[in-house]
């Protein structure tokens, strides 16, 4: 048989034209409204049935897409799927070759016994909504927006087949409230980090009579706090799991590190937030306290938000996660130093100060993980590396390799095409032999696809230099 010897080199123009997939919003999408995931027990006893939005791609051809969670906020007592950002990073992520899940989640927390809105305060202010009876009910309304979330990844999960989504390539991102809630689901993996306050617990005191009449208090509400059952929740138990790939909090935080202790494999991090946040410290502080004791406090405007807990924002997890060292999770901090304390009530900190740069962020830090785990959408629609095992019809050896590869077809190979993972083609060319061998030398140790169409039809294969 006679051989067919190639040198490949690598040219600077190929890399630079390329693109990472999942980065560039170049698809139109679809969307589907109001899908029910499940339904679950709120904080006063009455049922709650819990929707998503869907978001896919169209046109991407793409038989494994990642999936995105999108997750809103409102201070655990407010906001829907319907939020803004939410909408806009569901459509920005769609476009990029996600499909996405955009959540509602149960929201309510039991109210404080005693309450006087001041005269110059007004809803708009200081909603009367957010004032808790104790800390306690931040840890539970986190706590069950939690098992909501992960109800939500394993029903996504339950639905590749129908979505064509890649199950090992879950991303969570959440802001506010929801970004709390997307970091405790995408870290929280061991029975034993269930916070002391989600077990049974007294009963709440009943609620200032003036909150009813802003809404705040619901027909049936039942002051009992029982028990808030498995970190799992209750939803979609059973073939899959909850697990994800990577999370992104944006202004939102950790109620406790201690749930950093991971027995799973640690999701990569994407931190955004900003020093002029007031309801979210973003290093460590009291939530919504820089909004009591810098705006209210000052000109009595409003009555200071009591018992909320301390909480670590953006720039607090990143003093933490240097301070790890090598055994902080992968992580980017996309942080904005703007404090400036007593003068930021006015700032909007706790907001995303440009929405087309911090998605486009998130979209690139998660697109290397994605790469890494071997999903190219240029390959991933090939089921040729199957049937060509089972026909015996190509080989490859060694692999993995150091110098040199031998891939050899019982058919004539007409061509072939090698990329990294991330689809960047680094050469290509025709054969017109039984036996093609290939020259790795060049190549930086790691994982590369290589395609060969032979008279038979195409097929994908891996290869790892070392």
């Amino acid at each position: 048989m006679k051989q067919f010897f190639l040198i490949i080199a690598i040219t600077i123009s190929l890399a630079a034209n390329s693109q990472t997939p999942y980065t560039v919003a170049q698809f139109s999408y679809d969307s589907i409204i109001d899908v029910v995931y499940g339904t679950a027990i709120d904080y006063a006893g009455n049922t709650d049935t819990l929707k998503m939005d869907i978001y896919k791609p169209v046109g991407d051809n793409n038989c494994k897409r990642p999936i995105a969670i999108v997750i809103h906020g409102g201070a655990w007592v407010a906001g829907s799927k319907e939020d803004i950002n939410c909408v806009l990073m569901s459509r920005a992520l769609a476009r990029r070759g996600y499909v996405v899940a955009n959540i509602n989640w149960r929201l309510g927390t039991h109210k404080a016994s005693s309450y006087s809105m001041y005269a110059l305060c007004n809803t708009g202010l200081a909603h009367p909504c957010a004032y808790i009876c104790d800390s306690a009910e931040i840890y539970r309304a986190n706590f069950r927006g939690m098992q909501d979330a992960k109800g939500a990844i394993r029903y996504m999960k339950s639905r590749n087949a129908v979505d064509s989504t890649d199950i090992n390539n879950v991303y969570l991102i959440g802001e506010s409230a929801g970004g709390f809630v997307a970091l405790a689901t995408a870290f929280t993996d061991q029975a034993s980090e269930k916070h002391a306050s989600c077990f049974a617990i007294g009963n709440a005191p009943n609620p200032d009579s003036d909150m009813s009449t802003y809404g705040c208090i619901p027909s049936n509400n039942d002051l009992t706090r029982p028990d808030l059952g498995s970190i799992d929740g209750t939803l979609h138990i059973g073939t899959y799991d909850a697990s994800v790939k990577g999370v992104a909090s944006i202004y939102g935080g950790f109620l406790d590190l201690s749930i950093l202790q991971q027995v799973n494999d640690t999701p990569v991090v994407y931190l955004y937030h900003q020093g002029s946040d007031v309801v979210v410290n973003y290093n460590y502080g009291t939530l919504l306290g820089r909004m009591s004791w810098e705006c209210f406090a000052q000109t009595n405007l409003c009555q200071t938000f009591y018992f909320y807990p301390r909480a670590y924002g953006g720039e607090g997890i990143r003093q933490h996660f240097v301070s790890l060292g090598s055994g902080a999770p992968t992580y980017t901090a996309d942080i904005v130093n703007n404090y400036q304390y007593m003068n930021d009530c006015f700032d909007n900190g706790h907001s995303i100060d440009n929405f087309t740069l911090r998605s486009q962020n998130i979209a690139d830090f998660f697109s290397t993980e994605i790469a890494a785990s071997g999903n190219n959408p240029a390959f991933n629609c090939l089921t040729g590396i199957e049937s060509a095992a089972q026909l015996n019809r190509i080989s490859i050896y060694p692999n993995p390799a150091s110098d040199m590869i031998t891939v050899s077809s019982s058919a004539e190979i007409l061509s072939f095409t090698l990329t990294d993972i991330s689809g960047r083609m680094l050469t290509g060319g025709g054969c017109h032999q039984h036996t093609l061998q290939l020259d790795l030398q060049w190549l930086q140790s790691g994982n590369y696809i290589l395609e060969v169409i032979d008279e038979k039809g195409r097929t994908a294969h891996q290869i790892q230099k070392q």
